[in-house]
């Protein structure tokens, strides 16, 4: 029996070292299946970017916590300074990749423009690297000692000041989405930050305890299962919901509806189903990539066309070039609102797309009734008008 009791300092150490450990692993795994994936969406791409930075932290932060307790690795005034720089360059790295997955995630800047977010970052990179001459961010004494620098304030605001802003914003905006699928996309990048920024919190106080990569964990956690979610309820092209999503609301909506349980303050249940004109022209003579560009342009126009519904609302793409809005809505005149709105992101959608063909639509809206019973009932009356005016406007098919 080894006879040697175990310091503290080794318990500490060993224990912080698990809990690295175990987040690697944890981590680990969810990479291997983000990797074997074969949607290669940017998304996805970012979030295995997260995923690979966070497990370098994890290894860094193991080894500045066997080199603090001086356990295994000797604390020195070099071997204190290398991890500690070493440390810092890791959590920016985490702080970079999560904040480009949040941009992604939520596609509110080009990929050209969300670059430019490096340049912060990179500049507290600069700031780790050059911090042993200047001290400005941190200094080492002589006895190992860890002393905060001038602009160590700065260090943390860029590493979470970002994450925290960004929480705050989709927060905003998940109060001013115009459908469920845009809400709960806002509310789940609020969630996601909530275990990192806690975590942090607690590392910036007792930075003894491992806490910040348990908030990664968790948040990458929560973040993957939303991600598996989506992949059964989205649509794999253009990221709205799939038709089983769809006739999950409607099936809802019309049994509240047929059994009077329905909110009087929800308004009618209205549905509009919509067809893509000249699709298969389009598919014919410029590709089916193309195509399939087409169809992602339509699925964003809607998307922003829902945005002036303040009801609740769904969109979803219903199987070929044939896309349904469900929507509750106050009023007649709410329709047509939405109807024109409709016309008008579609319009713009052109313009920005500058295709060789034109994106246009054939709409037929009707609001439901008891009399329809079924929700193929009610869908085969919005399509019987949607085909009436494919008919009137004579495309080619």
């Amino acid at each position: 029996m080894d006879t040697k009791i175990a310091t503290a300092a080794e318990m500490l150490a060993v224990v912080y070292s698990q809990f690295n450990a175990f987040c690697a692993v944890i981590i680990g795994i969810l990479l291997w299946a983000t990797v074997v994936d074969t949607d290669r969406a940017d998304k996805r791409v970012h979030l295995a970017n997260v995923l690979v930075s966070v497990i370098i932290y994890c290894i860094v932060d193991s080894l500045w916590s066997f080199v603090y307790n001086d356990i295994y690795l000797p604390r020195t005034f070099l071997s204190r300074y290398i991890t500690n720089i070493l440390l810092y360059l890791s959590m920016g790295l985490c702080s970079y990749t999560i904040f480009r997955f949040l941009i992604s995630f939520l596609k509110l800047f080009s990929n050209a423009k969300s670059r430019y977010v490096f340049i912060p970052f990179g500049a507290i990179m600069l700031l780790t690297l050059t911090t042993p001459w200047t001290h400005l961010l941190f200094t080492i004494t002589p006895s190992g000692d860890f002393v905060k620098g001038k602009l160590y304030f700065l260090l943390m605001m860029v590493m979470f000041g970002y994450v925290i802003l960004f929480a705050l914003m989709a927060f905003a905006m998940a109060f001013r989405a115009g459908n469920e699928e845009s809400r709960s996309q806002y509310l789940i990048v609020t969630v996601y930050a909530v275990p990192i920024v806690i975590g942090a919190l607690i590392h910036y106080s007792v930075y003894t305890m491992p806490t910040f990569s348990v908030g990664f964990t968790i948040a990458t956690l929560i973040i993957y299962i939303f991600q598996m979610r989506d992949q059964v309820s989205l649509d794999a092209l253009t990221g709205i919901n799939n038709r089983k999503q769809g006739e999950r609301f409607f099936l809802k909506h019309i049994r509240e509806q047929n059994e009077g349980t329905g909110a009087p303050s929800m308004g009618g249940l209205y549905l509009f189903m919509m067809d893509l004109n000249k699709f298969k022209q389009i598919n014919d003579v410029y590709g089916h990539t193309e195509g399939d560009k087409a169809l992602v342009a339509t699925a964003d126009a809607l998307k922003e066309a829902c945005t002036c519904v303040h009801s609740r609302c769904i969109l979803s793409r219903f199987g070929g070039d044939e896309f349904v809005i469900g929507a509750m809505l106050g009023s007649e005149e709410e329709a047509v609102t939405l109807y024109q709105k409709i016309r008008e992101m579609l319009a713009k959608k052109n313009e920005s797309l500058a295709a060789p063909y034109e994106l246009s639509i054939s709409i037929g809206y009707e609001k439901y009734k008891k009399s329809y019973k079924t929700l193929k009932a009610f869908l085969a009356a919005a399509d019987k008008k949607c085909m009436l005016q494919k008919s009137n406007q004579n495309p080619t098919q």
